[in-house]
């Protein structure tokens, strides 16, 4: 499920659906919190690759941080 979130999330993207990336990204975040594996760090580090060029967004940012926190 965690992944299937991460990807959506990258789907919803590509799709010019920024708001529905961002919401279903943070659902990814919340199930990844305590999951320790290659593909979800993966995960996290692609996202937070793909929110850098939304750094005027709060959200986003605040999305970045936190998935810098978990990845770490």
């Amino acid at each position: 499920m965690t992944i299937v979130l991460a990807d959506l999330g990258g789907v919803r993207l590509r799709q010019g659906d920024s708001d529905g990336a961002l919401t279903t990204w943070r659902d990814f975040l919340d199930c990844a919190d305590g999951i320790r594996s290659v593909k979800v760090r993966a995960a996290l580090q692609d996202m937070r690759v793909r929110l850098r060029r939304y750094g005027g967004v709060p959200e986003a940012q605040e999305l970045r941080e936190q998935a810098a926190r978990l990845a770490g």
